[in-house]
Protein backbone atom coordinates (compact mmCIF):
# COMPACT_ATOMS: atom_id res chain seq x y z
CA UNK A 1 0.00 0.00 0.00
CA UNK A 2 2.80 2.43 0.94
CA UNK A 3 4.65 1.76 -2.31
CA UNK A 4 1.53 2.45 -4.34
CA UNK A 5 0.82 5.59 -2.32
CA UNK A 6 4.40 6.80 -2.90
CA UNK A 7 3.93 6.27 -6.65
CA UNK A 8 0.67 8.23 -6.53
CA UNK A 9 2.44 11.09 -4.73
CA UNK A 10 5.14 11.05 -7.41
CA UNK A 11 2.49 11.17 -10.12
CA UNK A 12 0.91 14.20 -8.45
CA UNK A 13 4.31 15.84 -8.34
CA UNK A 14 4.84 15.37 -12.06
CA UNK A 15 1.40 16.81 -12.74
CA UNK A 16 1.39 19.87 -10.49
CA UNK A 17 5.13 20.58 -10.06
CA UNK A 18 6.66 19.22 -13.28
CA UNK A 19 9.91 21.18 -12.84
CA UNK A 20 11.30 20.99 -9.30
CA UNK A 21 13.57 23.96 -10.04
CA UNK A 22 10.48 26.14 -10.32
CA UNK A 23 8.30 24.70 -7.59
CA UNK A 24 8.26 22.47 -4.52
CA UNK A 25 6.52 19.19 -3.84
CA UNK A 26 8.52 17.58 -1.06
CA UNK A 27 6.24 14.95 0.47
CA UNK A 28 7.05 11.64 2.11
CA UNK A 29 4.79 8.72 2.98
CA UNK A 30 4.70 7.69 6.64
CA UNK A 31 2.65 4.88 8.23
CA UNK A 32 -0.24 7.14 9.27
CA UNK A 33 0.23 10.30 7.24
CA UNK A 34 1.64 12.20 4.31
CA UNK A 35 4.09 14.85 5.50
CA UNK A 36 5.95 17.62 3.73
CA UNK A 37 5.37 20.82 1.80
CA UNK A 38 4.43 22.19 -1.62
CA UNK A 39 4.12 25.50 -3.42
CA UNK A 40 1.11 24.28 -5.42
CA UNK A 41 -2.36 24.81 -3.94
CA UNK A 42 -3.76 22.33 -6.48
CA UNK A 43 -1.21 19.74 -5.39
CA UNK A 44 -2.13 20.33 -1.75
CA UNK A 45 -5.82 19.69 -2.50
CA UNK A 46 -4.96 16.53 -4.43
CA UNK A 47 -2.65 15.28 -1.67
CA UNK A 48 -5.35 15.74 0.97
CA UNK A 49 -7.78 13.78 -1.17
CA UNK A 50 -5.20 11.05 -1.76
CA UNK A 51 -4.42 10.79 1.96
CA UNK A 52 -8.11 10.54 2.86
CA UNK A 53 -8.65 7.75 0.35
CA UNK A 54 -5.71 5.89 1.91
CA UNK A 55 -7.03 6.40 5.44
CA UNK A 56 -4.21 8.73 6.43
CA UNK A 57 -3.86 12.34 7.47
CA UNK A 58 -2.17 14.95 5.29
CA UNK A 59 0.32 17.01 7.25
CA UNK A 60 1.41 19.00 4.18
CA UNK A 61 2.23 22.70 4.40
CA UNK A 62 1.55 25.20 1.64
CA UNK A 63 4.60 27.40 1.01
CA UNK A 64 5.26 30.14 1.99
CA UNK A 65 4.41 28.86 5.47
CA UNK A 66 4.06 30.39 8.94
CA UNK A 67 7.81 30.25 9.60
CA UNK A 68 8.30 33.26 7.29
CA UNK A 69 4.89 34.94 7.63
CA UNK A 70 6.23 37.99 9.49
CA UNK A 71 9.29 38.41 7.26
CA UNK A 72 8.45 37.06 3.80
CA UNK A 73 11.20 38.81 1.82
CA UNK A 74 14.98 38.97 1.80
CA UNK A 75 17.75 41.02 0.21
CA UNK A 76 21.25 39.61 -0.33
CA UNK A 77 23.80 41.49 1.78
CA UNK A 78 26.81 39.28 1.03
CA UNK A 79 28.71 39.75 -2.20
CA UNK A 80 27.15 36.48 -3.42
CA UNK A 81 24.70 34.08 -1.78
CA UNK A 82 25.07 30.48 -2.96
CA UNK A 83 21.73 28.83 -3.70
CA UNK A 84 21.87 25.17 -2.69
CA UNK A 85 19.88 22.06 -3.51
CA UNK A 86 19.45 21.12 0.16
CA UNK A 87 19.67 22.95 3.51
CA UNK A 88 23.26 22.03 4.32
CA UNK A 89 26.54 23.75 3.54
CA UNK A 90 27.92 20.77 1.59
CA UNK A 91 24.90 20.55 -0.73
CA UNK A 92 25.23 21.10 -4.48
CA UNK A 93 25.19 24.72 -5.63
CA UNK A 94 22.41 25.16 -8.18
CA UNK A 95 22.64 28.91 -8.68
CA UNK A 96 23.62 32.16 -6.97
CA UNK A 97 21.92 35.36 -5.84
CA UNK A 98 23.94 38.55 -6.20
CA UNK A 99 24.33 41.33 -3.68
CA UNK A 100 21.25 43.53 -3.60
CA UNK A 101 18.94 41.03 -5.28
CA UNK A 102 15.59 40.35 -3.63
CA UNK A 103 14.36 36.86 -2.78
CA UNK A 104 10.96 35.54 -1.75
CA UNK A 105 11.11 33.45 1.43
CA UNK A 106 9.20 30.18 1.47
CA UNK A 107 10.19 28.55 4.74
CA UNK A 108 12.76 28.68 7.53
CA UNK A 109 14.35 25.49 8.84
CA UNK A 110 16.51 25.03 11.94
CA UNK A 111 16.52 28.79 12.43
CA UNK A 112 19.25 29.48 9.86
CA UNK A 113 18.29 27.79 6.58
CA UNK A 114 15.88 29.54 4.23
CA UNK A 115 14.08 28.07 1.26
CA UNK A 116 13.82 30.90 -1.28
CA UNK A 117 12.47 31.74 -4.70
CA UNK A 118 14.75 33.90 -6.86
CA UNK A 119 13.57 36.48 -9.37
CA UNK A 120 14.12 34.00 -12.23
CA UNK A 121 11.77 31.53 -10.52
CA UNK A 122 14.46 29.23 -9.18
CA UNK A 123 13.72 27.50 -5.85
CA UNK A 124 16.64 26.66 -3.60
CA UNK A 125 18.08 26.90 -0.09
CA UNK A 126 20.50 29.46 1.30
CA UNK A 127 21.87 30.38 4.71
CA UNK A 128 20.37 33.31 6.61
CA UNK A 129 23.86 34.73 7.13
CA UNK A 130 23.94 35.87 3.50
CA UNK A 131 20.71 37.88 3.77
CA UNK A 132 18.71 40.55 5.51
CA UNK A 133 15.03 39.71 5.92
CA UNK A 134 11.97 41.90 6.30
CA UNK A 135 8.55 42.82 4.98
CA UNK A 136 7.53 42.80 1.34
CA UNK A 137 7.24 46.61 1.45
CA UNK A 138 10.77 46.89 2.82
CA UNK A 139 12.17 44.73 0.01
CA UNK A 140 10.18 46.64 -2.60
CA UNK A 141 11.54 49.95 -1.28
CA UNK A 142 15.07 48.63 -1.63
CA UNK A 143 14.43 47.37 -5.17
CA UNK A 144 13.09 50.77 -6.23
CA UNK A 145 16.01 52.66 -4.70
CA UNK A 146 18.68 50.17 -5.83
CA UNK A 147 18.68 51.26 -9.46
CA UNK A 148 22.47 51.20 -9.75
CA UNK A 149 24.33 48.28 -11.31
CA UNK A 150 27.93 47.32 -10.70
CA UNK A 151 30.43 46.95 -13.51
CA UNK A 152 33.34 45.52 -11.56
CA UNK A 153 32.83 48.07 -8.78
CA UNK A 154 34.64 48.10 -5.46
CA UNK A 155 33.25 50.23 -2.63
CA UNK A 156 35.48 51.73 0.04
CA UNK A 157 33.86 51.32 3.47
CA UNK A 158 36.04 52.95 6.16
CA UNK A 159 39.05 50.60 6.30
CA UNK A 160 37.40 47.88 4.18
CA UNK A 161 36.81 47.31 0.49
CA UNK A 162 33.67 45.54 -0.67
CA UNK A 163 33.78 43.96 -4.13
CA UNK A 164 30.61 43.92 -6.21
CA UNK A 165 30.09 41.45 -9.03
CA UNK A 166 28.91 42.61 -12.44
CA UNK A 167 25.17 43.22 -12.28
CA UNK A 168 25.03 43.72 -8.52
CA UNK A 169 22.24 46.04 -7.33
CA UNK A 170 23.15 49.11 -5.23
CA UNK A 171 21.88 52.62 -4.55
CA UNK A 172 23.78 55.30 -6.46
CA UNK A 173 23.40 58.44 -4.38
CA UNK A 174 23.26 62.02 -5.66
CA UNK A 175 26.62 62.76 -4.02
CA UNK A 176 28.25 59.99 -6.06
CA UNK A 177 28.58 57.60 -3.15
CA UNK A 178 27.14 54.09 -3.10
CA UNK A 179 24.79 52.53 -0.55
CA UNK A 180 25.02 48.75 -0.33
CA UNK A 181 22.26 46.43 0.82
CA UNK A 182 23.19 46.42 4.53
CA UNK A 183 22.86 50.22 4.65
CA UNK A 184 26.55 51.06 4.65
CA UNK A 185 27.68 53.92 2.42
CA UNK A 186 31.04 54.41 0.74
CA UNK A 187 32.84 55.76 -2.28
CA UNK A 188 34.02 53.87 -5.33
CA UNK A 189 37.65 52.81 -5.21
CA UNK A 190 37.52 50.87 -8.48
CA UNK A 191 35.17 49.96 -11.30
CA UNK A 192 31.88 51.59 -12.26
CA UNK A 193 28.27 51.84 -11.15
CA UNK A 194 25.68 52.64 -13.80
CA UNK A 195 21.98 53.35 -13.51
CA UNK A 196 19.70 50.70 -15.01
CA UNK A 197 18.85 52.73 -18.10
CA UNK A 198 22.50 53.67 -18.70
CA UNK A 199 23.64 50.06 -18.36
CA UNK A 200 21.00 48.86 -20.81
CA UNK A 201 21.97 51.55 -23.31
CA UNK A 202 25.68 50.72 -23.01
CA UNK A 203 25.09 46.97 -23.24
CA UNK A 204 22.87 47.34 -26.31
CA UNK A 205 25.45 49.54 -27.99
CA UNK A 206 27.64 46.46 -28.54
CA UNK A 207 26.79 42.93 -29.64
CA UNK A 208 25.83 40.57 -26.80
CA UNK A 209 28.90 38.30 -27.18
CA UNK A 210 31.19 41.35 -27.20
CA UNK A 211 29.67 42.55 -23.92
CA UNK A 212 29.99 39.06 -22.43
CA UNK A 213 33.66 38.85 -23.40
CA UNK A 214 34.38 42.34 -22.10
CA UNK A 215 33.11 41.66 -18.58
CA UNK A 216 33.46 37.88 -18.17
CA UNK A 217 36.43 36.84 -20.31
CA UNK A 218 38.74 34.58 -18.33
CA UNK A 219 36.18 33.86 -15.60
CA UNK A 220 36.57 30.27 -14.38
CA UNK A 221 33.82 27.75 -15.01
CA UNK A 222 31.66 27.26 -11.92
CA UNK A 223 28.54 25.10 -11.88
CA UNK A 224 25.72 27.36 -10.69
CA UNK A 225 27.88 30.48 -10.96
CA UNK A 226 26.60 33.84 -12.19
CA UNK A 227 29.58 36.17 -11.73
CA UNK A 228 32.96 37.03 -13.23
CA UNK A 229 34.43 35.17 -10.23
CA UNK A 230 32.92 31.94 -11.59
CA UNK A 231 30.13 31.33 -14.08
CA UNK A 232 28.49 28.47 -15.95
CA UNK A 233 27.28 28.58 -19.54
CA UNK A 234 23.68 29.54 -18.85
CA UNK A 235 24.71 31.99 -16.14
CA UNK A 236 26.81 33.84 -18.71
CA UNK A 237 23.93 34.01 -21.19
CA UNK A 238 21.48 35.08 -18.48
CA UNK A 239 23.81 37.83 -17.18
CA UNK A 240 24.53 39.11 -20.68
CA UNK A 241 20.87 39.50 -21.56
CA UNK A 242 20.01 40.86 -18.10
CA UNK A 243 22.37 43.76 -18.81
CA UNK A 244 20.36 44.40 -21.97
CA UNK A 245 17.10 44.47 -20.01
CA UNK A 246 15.97 40.94 -20.91
CA UNK A 247 15.13 38.39 -18.24
CA UNK A 248 15.99 34.82 -19.26
CA UNK A 249 15.44 31.55 -17.38
CA UNK A 250 18.35 30.22 -15.36
CA UNK A 251 19.29 26.91 -17.03
CA UNK A 252 20.36 25.99 -20.54
CA UNK A 253 17.40 23.69 -21.26
CA UNK A 254 15.02 26.47 -20.20
CA UNK A 255 16.88 29.02 -22.34
CA UNK A 256 16.55 26.71 -25.35
CA UNK A 257 12.83 27.54 -25.35
CA UNK A 258 13.24 31.32 -25.07
CA UNK A 259 12.86 33.75 -27.96
CA UNK A 260 12.31 32.55 -31.52
CA UNK A 261 13.72 29.55 -33.32
CA UNK A 262 16.37 30.15 -35.99
CA UNK A 263 16.92 27.33 -38.51
CA UNK A 264 20.16 25.43 -37.93
CA UNK A 265 22.63 25.90 -40.78
CA UNK A 266 25.90 24.03 -41.16
CA UNK A 267 27.68 27.25 -42.18
CA UNK A 268 25.90 29.53 -39.74
CA UNK A 269 23.92 31.26 -42.48
CA UNK A 270 21.10 33.35 -41.04
CA UNK A 271 22.63 33.53 -37.56
CA UNK A 272 22.99 36.94 -35.89
CA UNK A 273 25.40 38.05 -33.17
CA UNK A 274 23.82 37.23 -29.83
CA UNK A 275 21.82 34.24 -31.03
CA UNK A 276 21.89 31.48 -28.41
CA UNK A 277 23.28 28.17 -29.69
CA UNK A 278 21.97 25.19 -27.73
CA UNK A 279 23.78 21.87 -27.48
CA UNK A 280 22.50 18.53 -26.19
CA UNK A 281 24.65 15.61 -25.06
CA UNK A 282 21.78 13.16 -25.12
CA UNK A 283 18.13 14.20 -25.00
CA UNK A 284 18.43 17.31 -22.84
CA UNK A 285 20.09 20.63 -23.71
CA UNK A 286 23.12 20.92 -21.44
CA UNK A 287 25.18 23.76 -22.92
CA UNK A 288 24.55 27.18 -24.47
CA UNK A 289 26.79 29.68 -26.22
CA UNK A 290 26.48 33.13 -27.78
CA UNK A 291 27.03 33.34 -31.54
CA UNK A 292 29.62 36.04 -32.30
CA UNK A 293 29.82 35.66 -36.09
CA UNK A 294 32.27 34.07 -38.54
CA UNK A 295 31.97 30.72 -36.78
CA UNK A 296 32.96 32.01 -33.35
CA UNK A 297 31.03 31.65 -30.09
CA UNK A 298 31.55 33.13 -26.64
CA UNK A 299 30.73 30.69 -23.86
CA UNK A 300 31.71 29.30 -20.49
CA UNK A 301 32.87 25.72 -20.83
CA UNK A 302 34.57 23.40 -18.37
CA UNK A 303 36.68 21.93 -21.19
CA UNK A 304 38.33 25.31 -21.77
CA UNK A 305 38.42 26.26 -18.08
CA UNK A 306 35.90 29.07 -18.26
CA UNK A 307 34.81 31.95 -20.47
CA UNK A 308 36.37 32.54 -23.85
CA UNK A 309 35.82 32.52 -27.60
CA UNK A 310 36.05 29.42 -29.78
CA UNK A 311 35.67 28.64 -33.48
CA UNK A 312 32.96 26.03 -33.92
CA UNK A 313 34.15 25.38 -37.48
CA UNK A 314 37.70 24.53 -36.44
CA UNK A 315 39.14 21.09 -37.07
CA UNK A 316 39.48 20.19 -33.40
CA UNK A 317 37.75 17.56 -31.25
CA UNK A 318 36.02 20.26 -29.19
CA UNK A 319 34.67 22.09 -32.25
CA UNK A 320 33.53 18.84 -33.86
CA UNK A 321 31.71 17.95 -30.65
CA UNK A 322 29.90 21.30 -30.65
CA UNK A 323 28.82 20.89 -34.28
CA UNK A 324 27.60 17.36 -33.62
CA UNK A 325 25.55 18.31 -30.56
CA UNK A 326 23.97 21.54 -31.82
CA UNK A 327 20.19 21.04 -31.57
CA UNK A 328 18.72 24.56 -31.58
CA UNK A 329 19.44 28.21 -32.23
CA UNK A 330 17.31 30.84 -30.50
CA UNK A 331 17.00 34.56 -31.20
CA UNK A 332 16.29 36.71 -28.14
CA UNK A 333 14.44 39.96 -28.78
CA UNK A 334 14.86 43.16 -26.79
CA UNK A 335 11.77 44.68 -25.15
Amino acid sequence: MSDRLARDVSDLGRKWVPDVRLGVLDVSVEPERLVGSTTSRDALTALRRLAAEAGRTADVRLLPDVSVRDQPAAVVTAAVAPLLRDPRISADRVSEALHGESLTLLERRDGVWLRVRAADGYHAWTHAGYLAVGSADWAEDWSVRASGRSLGAEVRLEDQRFRLAVGTRVVLRHDGQVEIADGRIGGLSAGLVRLDAELRAEARHVAAPEWAARWFSGAPYLWGGRTEWGVDCSGLVQATYAARGVGLPRDSDQQSLAGREVPIDAAGAGYEAGDVLCFADGQRVSHVALWAGAGRVVHSALARGGVGSDDVFADTPGAKRLREFLVAVRRIFLP
